[in-house]
């Protein structure tokens, strides 16, 4: 108890007291320095996170703009081929409608008066007649179905490059 009637105490005691108070305050404006330069960086990063959201979704609608223009115009060469096909349709059409023509005409000329056999009547113009429809009709479907391939890989060719190198946006 005595050392409680010491000044010197007293005045240690304030000292400790002062310095643990000032410290408390020095201490806690840090923290709240810390925290609002910790707010700053947190909002710097969204704002950054948010612009690059943005440019990635901005590039995406450019390569899906490129993409779309390049099946459009895919869509396009389709139809024109269809068109080239239909109409290449018609003349094989109408040269097989000829071969049928030349090929009565053939039969109708080479006929002869039969001895009598009981044996048919051969019919080489028909047949040869015959193989060049089919070949001529298969031969239709078979250029068809290529020119559609070519057109079909070409399309996907310029689609990726478009979809890899879009233009720049203005």
């Amino acid at each position: 108890m005595p050392a409680l009637l010491n000044p010197k105490v007293w005045i240690g005691i304030f000292i400790a007291v002062v310095l643990a108070f000032t410290h408390f305050f020095v201490w806690r404006s840090g923290k709240a320095t810390v925290r609002n330069d910790f707010d700053t960086y947190k909002l710097a990063q969204q704002e950054q996170r948010i612009l690059a959201d943005r440019a990635r979704s901005l590039l995406a609608a450019a390569r899906q703009a490129a993409v779309n223009k390049e099946a459009r115009d895919g869509q396009e060469r389709i139809a024109a081929l269809e068109t080239d096909v239909a109409g290449a349709r018609a003349d094989g059409e109408r040269m097989r409608n000829l071969y049928r023509t030349t090929a009565q005409r053939a039969r109708e000329l080479s006929r002869t008066a039969s001895t009598g056999t009981g044996q048919p009547d051969s019919d080489p113009i028909g047949v040869f007649a015959l193989l060049l429809e089919r070949a001529d009709t298969r031969a239709e479907i078979v250029g068809g179905y290529a020119d559609r391939l070519r057109i079909a890989g070409s399309i996907c060719e310029r689609g990726w490059d478009a979809g890899l190198q879009p233009k720049q946006l203005p």
